[in-house]
């Protein structure tokens, strides 16, 4: 159960054994499920892809080979919008999942220069995947499976992994600050995936099976607040920290390196 009363603070030190194997999204039913119902479960999510796109044509669309580094990236929804915009990336996708990067390389089988790695989180922070320099890295509904330690051992991971210049925006889930403000956060996303399910002829689940699923350890969701998220940004090296967008529990935010 992820509230505020129940959260743990996680010790400090080395990054744990991976556990992404234990987890909901190893099975290849939960993702396919997960994949069609995406706009349902996740409130403005074009438009959380929208400012990721947005942020990378800003400061990066008149530059040639622009390295980008997808973490967590699922279906290679993003990185598909980045290549409709017709920019110059050299693009790197990673996911713990294989039949998610199967399903990204089908996705984006017609552009070329597209890498792909089949790596959870964990296995980068302890060294198993050895990683160049990139000008541009996004994640997206995947960091918040990290304890609060290692998304901070993440974002000194990323800074290193980063040109000078270069940006970072991840797109997630976030724990809020009372338990006041997450009943209040839960009932306005509930509103929402009702609303999406009612459109969309979704009659085999409810929201509350979705925020059911949520809470499940098993699907090893492990949100912290934006505020310690920001500032680890900030102690990780990052500069113009700050955050692009919120919605209830679903927030897009980053920083520039130094």
């Amino acid at each position: 159960m992820i509230t505020m009363a129940t959260r743990s603070v996680a010790s400090k030190g080395r990054i744990g054994m991976d556990t992404f194997n234990k987890s909901s999204w190893a099975r290849e039913e939960f993702t396919k499920n997960y994949l069609e119902k995406a706009d349902v479960y996740i409130p403005e999510r074009r438009k959380m892809i929208s400012l990721v796109s947005s942020l990378f044509a800003y400061f990066f669309a008149r530059k040639k080979d622009v390295r980008v580094l997808d973490l967590g990236c699922g279906d290679g929804v993003l990185t598909e919008d980045l290549l409709k915009q017709g920019c110059s990336i050299l693009p790197t996708l990673i996911d713990g999942s294989e039949s998610m990067l199967q399903k990204a390389r089908e996705r984006l089988r017609a552009y070329q220069y597209v890498s792909y790695r089949t790596a959870s989180f964990h296995e980068l922070l302890n060294g198993s995947e050895v990683l160049g320099k990139f000008d541009f890295c996004f994640s997206a509904h995947a960091v918040h499976h990290l304890e609060m330690h290692e998304k901070t051992e993440l974002f000194n991971f990323i800074a290193r992994h980063l040109n000078q210049g270069g940006r970072f925006i991840n797109a997630d889930v976030v724990l809020p600050p009372s338990e006041e403000l997450e009943a209040w956060y839960f009932a306005l996303w509930k509103d929402w995936m009702q609303q999406m399910m009612d459109e969309g002829g979704v009659t085999n689940e409810t929201p509350d099976d979705v925020i059911k699923r949520y809470k499940d350890p098993a699907s090893m969701n492990k949100p912290d607040t934006l505020d310690d998220q920001l500032a680890a940004l900030r102690d990780a090296g990052f500069q113009e920290v700050d955050c692009y967008h919120k919605n209830g529990i679903f927030a897009v935010f980053g920083g520039k390196k130094r």
